[in-house]
């Protein structure tokens, strides 16, 4: 089955038929779709005051008044979702619009397709206990009522889908919403608690699904996992042969398979953890499903499969390399030609045609083929990949750290020391390149208030090999350089420049203005910088051709700067930089592959715009929620305007949402397509090609599975450390200490640090947070604790004088501590330190 669907959406699509039908029946299939009648499909309910019948227990069986017509209604629903895909959105919005007269008692459809779905017998069974999931979804003769209720479930599923994409979290949770179109907020943990345990089976157990697809097909020819790569423990051989299973659907209804509703709930599970991720109205551990895994062995067991997933991955790659291209495909046309005349050309180009997307076929096979193996052998990444929120934020952090190592094992010959793996390259195998040569691939001569420049002119071309350990030597404006072994310190404090000069909106010392941050102060990528450029490079008189370099070079840095940032994440090293929920989302959405990840997998929303543009949020909730009447007052057209170009040399450029869109007023009945295409625009259209960029830098260090495993607010965490209080205790049992304060055989700390300690513990933690910013550049500790801050936090004595103030190393964490002899010395010199900022220096 998914192979079908890549084929059909690569070669298929592409194929235009030139049949029309008859007037008569082109009539009356597209009257199906009228707005009229299927807005008004639910005006006539069944019960005697016209309201289908509630209930407040999942599976509870409903009255004989009552849901008796929401089957027919649901069938007929999803009938029309299946035969007019092109058209789904639309008849979404129409269910959701509801009656073109509203009347009192009408029942928004969402709310109606909700009651009967909770009030059927498969939903209170999933509801009730995960383990009786698989046989329902398993049975190959359902029962007619089984057949209903799945219908009303997938219709409730389609419009709720649809309905967050479009509803503010005002009026999701009930308040200020002047019509009450969403489920009620506390029934919200029914629906999740379904959908848990629905998309728990559809992804941990697929391999179980898959067999009961394969079952058949099993019986007539060998079609076992071995057909395709050999013993299962070993995948090393690529499938080559086609797949002949026929597709598990759900509950024989046509065309709704169990990768469609995979899909499905996986999509709307996400879209409301990330509702709740906001607004908290569900219990915090309501998301876990830790009772279904050994969580003992959890860890060691996602770490094999994610080496079993390599393999598969590299058979990927090969498939994507694979020499055979479209363009030798043409060989056949050449061959027939020297035995047909020239007037069958045609036909030699359609057998081409042919074979290429037979061609294509067969790849989109092997791909689904892989892809449905490692559903067998790596359940466990399934679920962190799909629905993370079902492990603690915790072990899922103890995962990345552990393919970290893993990649860097397998990059280095096993050798994750960086002077280990320096002696490896100088005195080992031999290497494409020689070994000095490789080393100063690694090396750079950065220059201060140009780290950005410098890193990028001398770093770029490194690509993924950024990984790698690199070696930084700083020099000042008369190329003297500065004192410093890179030991790791001196590449802390490389990196943390580079980041707070490129993502300051209002340096003055790089190029371009590559980030700018909300009201908030959070970062995203500047939207315009690409046609700033532009209108800076036309002022300066440079020609087309140059330009389009220049643009080219442009989104190089914001690839860069992706990578400057994966780095980070690499080598476990935190920065004081925040950026924005809704391209933080992007990150874990990216789609793609790793050579090159987009947002593909990111939908933008209203609610993701307030932390764009606070006004044009409210602007578009007014709109939203204005009379009908009122809402052509706002005199809008399907068009926004950019205001682009360096300051006093500002032009506007107007853009169409629609073809056709400054012609095409906002109305009552186009508003919601209004608010989603600019909704869309300013959140992905404008900023494309910046994102994708960074994406692909960010991927190219950071494989974009490992991003998958965390939300928003969790990546900010990685990447600046944790929200939580500073653990004192953590921090003292995890520091080092040089100087006269090494801990010698008694075991005993030296006085000025047990009065150090003493200080730390009585101060407030937003004073202990600026002591840990001063020492280290970051107010936050690492969310597994200070064992993780690379390089560790130090101590070390700066001598007797009691009348000078603490300095601090921040590239090696490292802490310059007069030896004072009272705790109110070192706790007044100490804050006068972390106020002033005084005394950094390399060491």
């Amino acid at each position: 089955m998914e192979s079908n669907i890549d084929f059909d959406r690569e070669v298929l699509a592409k194929v235009f038929l030139t049949l029309p039908l008859n007037t008569y029946l082109h009539e009356r299939i597209t009257s199906l779709i009228n707005e009229n009648s299927i807005r008004n499909l639910l005006t006539k309910k069944d019960g005697a005051d016209g309201q289908a019948v509630r209930l407040n227990t999942p599976g509870q069986s409903r009255d004989s008044t009552g849901g008796s017509n929401a089957q027919l209604l649901a069938g007929y629903a999803l009938t029309l979702l299946r035969c007019f895909p092109r058209r789904a959105d639309d008849i979404r919005m129409w269910l959701y619009l509801g009656p073109t007269a509203q009347a009192s008692r009408d029942m928004p459809a969402t709310r109606y397709f909700w009651d009967a779905a909770k009030a059927s017998t498969v939903f209170g069974t999933i509801w009730q206990n995960s383990r009786t999931v698989l046989p329902l979804l398993k049975l190959s003769q359902p029962t007619g009522q089984q057949v209903d209720d799945w219908t009303v479930i997938m219709v409730f599923l389609e419009l709720y889908t649809f309905l967050l994409k479009i509803m503010d979290d005002e009026e999701f949770m009930g308040s200020g919403s002047r019509r009450n179109s969403a489920i009620p907020v506390g029934e919200v943990g029914d629906l999740v608690t379904f959908l848990k345990n629905l998309g728990f089976t559809l992804h941990f157990q697929s391999s179980e699904l898959t067999a009961a697809s394969d079952a058949v097909g099993r019986s007539a020819v060998n079609t076992s996992i071995g057909r395709y790569f050999g013993k299962t423990t070993e995948p090393a051989v690529k499938p080559t042969a086609a797949d002949n299973s026929k597709p598990l659907t759900l509950a024989g209804l046509p065309g709704l398979t169990i990768d469609y509703l995979k899909g499905l709930v996986t999509g709307l599970l996400r879209a409301v953890y990330e509702r709740d991720s906001r607004r908290h109205f569900l219990p915090a551990n309501h998301w876990l499903m830790t009772e279904r895994f050994d969580m003992t062995a959890f860890i060691p067991g996602v770490v094999a499969e994610e080496e079993s997933r390599h393999l598969v991955q590299d058979q990927d790659d090969d498939d994507r390399d694979d020499p055979e291209s479209d363009e030798e495909l043409d060989e056949p046309e050449g061959f027939l030609g020297q035995a047909h005349s020239g007037g069958r050309r045609g036909t030699n180009s359609g057998w081409a045609s042919l074979l290429r997307s037979q061609n294509a076929r067969e790849r989109a096979q092997r791909k689904a083929s892989r892809k449905r193996y490692l559903e067998s052998v790596a359940p466990r990444l399934e679920i962190l990949q799909n629905m993370p929120f079902f492990i603690p934020f915790v072990t899922r952090v103890e995962i990345f750290r552990q393919f970290v190592q893993l990649d860097q094992e397998k990059r280095r010959n096993g050798h994750v020391d960086p002077d280990v793996w320096r002696q490896s390259i100088m005195f080992g195998p031999p290497n494409d390149l020689p070994p000095h040569e490789l080393l100063a691939r690694h090396h750079a001569k950065i220059r201060r208030k140009n780290e950005f420049a410098d890193a990028f002119e001398q770093f770029y071309e490194l690509g993924s090999d950024l990984k790698e350990p690199i070696q930084i030597t700083f020099v000042d404006e008369f190329d003297i350089q500065e004192a410093g072994i890179d030991g790791g310190g001196v590449t802390k404090e490389f990196l943390t420049s580079v980041i707070s000069q490129a993502f300051d909106p209002a340096n003055e010392n790089i190029e371009h203005v590559y980030f700018i941050e909300n009201d908030k102060h959070l970062l995203y990528p500047n939207s315009t910088a690409i046609e700033d450029a532009k209108v800076q490079y036309k002022q300066m008189g440079v020609k087309e051709s140059a330009m389009r370099a220049e643009v080219k070079h442009l989104l190089q840095q914001y690839e860069f700067l992706g990578r400057i940032i994966g780095k980070c994440l690499y080598e476990g090293i935190l920065v004081d930089v925040s950026f924005a929920g809704f391209f933080l989302k992007k990150w874990a959405l990216t789609g793609g592959t790793n050579s090159a990840p987009m947002e593909s997998g990111y939908r933008a929303n209203i609610n993701d715009l307030r932390e764009l543009d606070e006004g044009l949020y409210h602007g578009l909730l007014a709109l939203k929620n204005a009379p009908a009447e009122q809402v052509e007052d706002f005199g809008l057209t399907f068009i926004v305007d950019d205001v682009v170009g360096p300051e006093g040399h500002k032009e506007v450029i107007e853009r169409e949402l629609i073809p056709g869109g400054a012609n095409a007023a906002v109305t009552a009945e186009n508003r919601l397509v209004y608010i989603n295409r600019m909704s869309w625009y300013r959140l992905q259209g404008q900023s494309t090609q910046q994102t994708n960029a960074f994406l692909r830098g960010l991927g190219s260090i950071v494989q974009p599975s490992w991003l998958s495993m965390f939300n928003q607010s969790e990546l900010q965490t990685l990447i600046g450390g944790a929200a939580a209080e500073i653990n004192i205790t953590d921090m003292r049992r995890n520091t080092q200490y040089g100087g006269t304060y090494v801990i010698g055989d008694d075991g005993q700390e030296h006085p000025s640090v047990q009065l150090f300690w003493h200080v730390m513990a009585n101060l407030p933690d937003v004073q202990r947070r600026k002591v840990v910013k001063f020492v280290t550049s970051t107010p936050r500790g690492p969310l597994l604790g200070f064992s993780q801050l690379n390089p560790r936090f130090s101590i070390r004595d700066s001598g007797a004088d009691e009348n000078r103030l603490p300095s601090t190393s921040t590239c090696v964490n490292l802490l310059k501590l007069p030896m004072y002899r009272s705790a109110e010395v070192l706790r007044a010199k100490l804050l006068a330190a972390v106020e002033s900022g005084a005394g950094f220096d390399l060491s």
